[in-house]
């Protein structure tokens, strides 16, 4: 039985990939999960790993073609009786090499760097931009990928604008109880394993969504479909090339020292590499963090298919007014929630931002 292998995809943002190399040529007996070739997108190179065993029977494209997602790039003679669906034709499971990110092997490219020659100081022996960069001897160096990227992403959010009628709240959060509940669980925790303030806010976001889980899916298809599991989108930027937003998977089940290093995790590998495709793909709804930049606000557009995006702006001391009529500097924070408005609407949209500041102010319940 003859299966067609699709340029796999990265998520809604991916549009075609470049055939960079096969491992695989005609004849040849493949294994599941063996990998079979690379693919090269504007975010990264994906190693793309067989869903099937077989013989391969054809291989479609050549070294350097590029192909719209979804389109066969090579054919399988399927060992066995198994029937395949509509939905297996459509998946490949992906895992991003991470021996040399992108932009340091266009880098090196231009510059005739042989890499076996450079000191590679990335995590797992990966090459990074910065050790091409000390190879060549120079402190500023053009990166067409990353302008590339620039553009995949103003072509992504451009469209999701045109598609998604996005509405927009915003509420000030009073973090004095939370401020003083995060000092007083830090003091018996060494710097390494430390609260920190943006981590917690996530965490109340998760916990939250139980509550209005319209805010946590997928638009597909036009219809929504909730997501089981709260997989937590955290854009985080890729100097100087711009942001790409991997997600926790199943943050929901993690607890709140568990949350702390996923997130210090997921950073270190999002600028150094190591991501898996899936947290690439299947991220169910986004946070945007700009408070480490001075921004007290930040408006989001909404990742598709996801169906709302937070954003946290810095925490600052603003006069505010206690229970008891009295004005004092307290602590605060501007959430933002740019949302879907065929799923949801303002009313359950602030009745979330009102149990975010329920949790906060009773900080055990994280």
């Amino acid at each position: 039985m003859n299966y067609n292998l699709p340029m796999p995809s990265l998520g809604a943002d991916m549009d075609e990939g470049k055939i960079v190399e096969w491992k695989i040529k005609t004849g040849d007996v493949i294994k599941k999960n063996q990998i079979i070739g690379s693919v090269e997108t504007t975010k990264s190179v994906i190693d793309i790993e067989s869903f099937r065993e077989g013989i391969v029977k054809e291989i479609l494209l050549k070294v350097g073609d590029v192909v719209q997602v979804g389109k066969p790039i090579a054919v399988l003679d399927i060992i066995g009786d198994e029937v395949l669906d509509q939905v297996d034709t459509l998946k490949s499971r992906l895992v991003i090499r991470t021996k040399i990110s992108p932009i340091a092997k266009k880098i090196a490219e231009e510059n005739h760097i042989d890499l076996a020659s450079v000191k590679a100081t990335g995590v797992d022996g990966e090459i990074t931009l910065k050790d091409i960069e000390e190879s060549i001897s120079i402190k500023s160096v053009e990166r067409p990928i990353g302008r590339n990227l620039r553009q995949a992403i103003g072509q992504f959010m451009s469209r999701s604008k045109k598609e998604i009628p996005h509405y927009y709240l915003k509420k000030r959060l009073h973090l004095d109880q939370l401020v003083e509940w995060i000092d007083e669980k830090n003091k018996n925790l060494i710097p390494d394993e430390r609260l920190l303030l943006p981590v917690v806010l996530m965490k109340a976001v998760i916990i939250s969504l139980k509550k209005f889980p319209e805010l946590n899916g997928f638009y597909k298809d036009n219809k929504f479909a909730l997501s089981k599991n709260v997989n937590l989108g955290i854009a985080i930027s890729v100097k100087p090339d711009g942001v790409m937003a991997p997600a926790i998977l199943d943050a929901d089940k993690l607890n709140m020292s568990e949350l702390n290093i996923a997130v210090k995790n997921l950073a270190i590998r999002t600028r150094e590499g190591g991501l898996v495709g899936r947290e690439l793909s299947e991220g169910s709804i986004t946070i945007t963090n700009l408070g480490d930049m001075g921004c007290d606000e930040v408006f989001g557009i909404i990742f598709p298919p996801q169906v709302s995006i937070i954003g946290f702006g810095s925490m600052r001391k603003e006069p505010v007014v206690d229970r008891q009529g009295i004005v004092r500097a307290g602590f605060v924070v501007d959430m933002t929630l740019s949302a879907d408005h065929r799923v949801s609407d303002g009313l359950l949209a602030a009745r979330f931002l009102n149990e975010m500041q329920k949790k906060l102010n009773d900080p055990s319940t994280l």
